[in-house]
C-alpha cells in the first residue's frame, strides 16, 4: 500500500470519525464521489485494539483506495493509548486520531472523550505518550471544552498540544456538555487558528457546499470536517470541491444504488452481529433523501437482516421511482 499523507497545502476536506456509521463500506462510498477526502475509521476503543479484542478487528479493515486514511482512539490512560498507538501503526495508516470530543455519559465517566479537556496535565501525558510511540501524524479531534468554552483556556490547552508534538488540531466549537445544542461557535475555530502554527480543522453544523466555501472564507482555517450530512449525502466532499474550485457544481446522484451499495457492503464486510447496528445507524441519515423519509426508516429499523432492508428500499423506489435519482445543482 502506498501511503498518501496528509496534504494540507489546500482546502482539505475530511469525514468525520463516527462510532457504528465509517464503516469501510461508507468511506467506499465517500471515495467514489471524491478521491481526495481524508477518511476516518470508526472511533476504535484504545483499550479494545491494545489487548488485541476480537470485536476491534473488523473495524480495524483498511480499503485499498482508503488512503488517506486516519485512526480514531479514544481512551484516558496514557499506557493503553500508546500500546493501541504502536499496534495501529503497523496497519500503515496515514495518521492517529486521539478522540478529546465524544460526549456521551458513559464514554466522560470513564475519563475520556471530552472529559479528557478538563485535566490539562494528565491529558499532556497521553500526547506525550502516543507521541513516543508513534512516529506518524498525530492529530487530536476535540471539543472547545468541557463544562464550559472558555477563550483563554482553550488556547492554552491547544497551545500544549501543539508543543507535546500534535500535527494538527480538529476543533467541534462547542463545549462537551452541549453535545449538540445551540449552534458551533466558528469563532472558536479562527481563533485557534489565529493563535497556533500548526493546522486547524473546523467541524459543526456543515449543511451544504455553501457552508463548506464560507467557513473557509470566514476561518481561514486549513480544513473541515463533515460528520452527520456526510452520511446523509456522502456527495457532499465533491459539491464541496467542485464549489471551491470552479464556483458551481452539479452532480447526479443515483440514490437507490447508492443506499443499496452501503448496505451491501456492511453485509459484505462485516460480520453478522454488526449488520443490525451498521445498517439501522446509516439508514437514519441516508433515509432522508426520500419525501417520505420516517416512512423509510420505521420499516428498516424493524428488521435486522441487510437483505430486508434493502427490500424496504427497493419497494419504495419501485412506488416512487421520480425520487431514483436526484440533481444536486448550484443556483
Amino acid at each position: 500500500m502506498i501511503l498518501h499523507m496528509i496534504n494540507f497545502s489546500g482546502n482539505t476536506l475530511f469525514m468525520a470519525p463516527m462510532a457504528e456509521i465509517t464503516t469501510p463500506s461508507l468511506r467506499r462510498c465517500i471515495r467514489k464521489f471524491d478521491p481526495e477526502t481524508v477518511l476516518y475509521s470508526e472511533m476504535l476503543s484504545g483499550a479494545g485494539i491494545a489487548c488485541g479484542s476480537f470485536h476491534n478487528e473488523p473495524l480495524t479493515i483498511i480499503n485499498e483506495n482508503d488512503e488517506p486514511f486516519v485512526f480514531q482512539l479514544l481512551g484516558g490512560d496514557p499506557d493503553t493509548m500508546a500500546e493501541a498507538c504502536r499496534i495501529l501503526a503497523g496497519k500503515k495508516c496515514s495518521g492517529i486520531d486521539i478522540n478529546m470530543g465524544c460526549s456521551a455519559p458513559d464514554i466522560v465517566k470513564k475519563f475520556q472523550g471530552s472529559k479528557l479537556l478538563s485535566d490539562m496535565p494528565a491529558t499532556r501525558e497521553i500526547v506525550q505518550k502516543c507521541r513516543k510511540a508513534y512516529s506518524g501524524t498525530l492529530s487530536v479531534k476535540m471539543r472547545s471544552g468541557f463544562e464550559q468554552s472558555d477563550n483563554k483556556y482553550l488556547v492554552d490547552f491547544a497551545t500544549m498540544l501543539e508543543g507535546e508534538g500534535v500535527d494538527y488540531i480538529t476543533l467541534h466549537p462547542r463545549h462537551g456538555k452541549l453535545s449538540f445544542r445551540r449552534t458551533a461557535d466558528w469563532g472558536l475555530v479562527k481563533l485557534l487558528k489565529d493563535n497556533l502554527k500548526i493546522p486547524v480543522v473546523g467541524n459543526g453544523d456543515i449543511l451544504t457546499a455553501e457552508d463548506v466555501q464560507r467557513r473557509f472564507s470566514e476561518t481561514s482555517c486549513d480544513g473541515i470536517m463533515i460528520g452527520r450530512n456526510a452520511v446523509a449525502f456522502p456527495w457532499i466532499f465533491a459539491l464541496s470541491r467542485q464549489l471551491i474550485n470552479t464556483g458551481r457544481y452539479r452532480l447526479e446522484v443515483d440514490l437507490s444504488d447508492v443506499f443499496r451499495g452501503v448496505l451491501l457492503g456492511i453485509k459484505n464486510d462485516l460480520p453478522e452481529h454488526l449488520h443490525k447496528s451498521r445498517g439501522h445507524r446509516f439508514s437514519f441519515y441516508f433515509s432522508k433523501n426520500f419525501t417520505f423519509s420516517h416512512e423509510v426508516f420505521k420499516k428498516i429499523r424493524n428488521v435486522d437482516e441487510i437483505d430486508l432492508m434493502i427490500e424496504i428500499i427497493d419497494e419504495y423506489v419501485l412506488r416512487n421511482p421520480d425520487e431514483k435519482v436526484r440533481v444536486f445543482e448550484s443556483e
